[in-house]
């Protein structure tokens, strides 16, 4: 099936089913590489700015129900990135133990399809993984999705699940 998997993850329910459907993926093919990227676009940039070494490689949860929090006392708003990132990076890790699948996470900057589609392309991931956002009509009107502009600008197969 897929021998790289990247899974987009913000931390939200969408993403959270995301990981759930790739390590569902991974017990049928086991030796499949994965990588979790956590998409900071709150930074303008695209690239793996403050993971520039792996973070982190050991197996996947997907019980997260609360979203790590942001220190309040940070130098700067590139700090305040890092740091949640790092954060978020402790929570993807425990999903992975506690799953006891082996996934690598890095932490990316810029526009999430953007980013992630860059990071398939530079990986030659096989398949990007994403949970749909659950926007309005209205909202996606004006907004977008991003699962929508992934499947538009991915260089390969994309599942968005619900």
């Amino acid at each position: 099936m897929f021998n790289k998997m990247i899974v987009g993850y913000d931390g939200s329910e969408g993403s959270r089913a995301a990981l759930a459907k790739a390590v569902d993926l991974m017990e049928h093919k086991p030796n499949t590489t994965l990588l979790i990227a956590y998409v900071n676009d709150d930074v303008v940039g695209g690239d793996i700015a403050y993971s520039s070494q792996a973070l982190g490689s050991a197996p996947i949860l997907t019980d997260m129900t609360t979203v790590p929090p942001v220190p309040p006392d940070s130098d700067s708003p590139r700090q305040l990135a890092i740091e949640y990132a790092n954060q978020m990076t402790e929570s993807i890790q425990v999903q992975l133990d506690n799953h006891q699948v082996d996934g690598q996470i890095v932490a990316i900057d810029g526009p999430p399809a953007k980013a992630l589609s860059d990071l398939a392309e530079r990986e030659q991931a096989d398949a990007i993984i994403v949970g749909n956002s659950g926007k309005s009509g209205f909202q996606k009107f004006f907004v977008g999705s991003v699962s929508e502009k992934i499947v538009k600008d991915s260089p390969c197969s994309v599942i968005v699940v619900k």
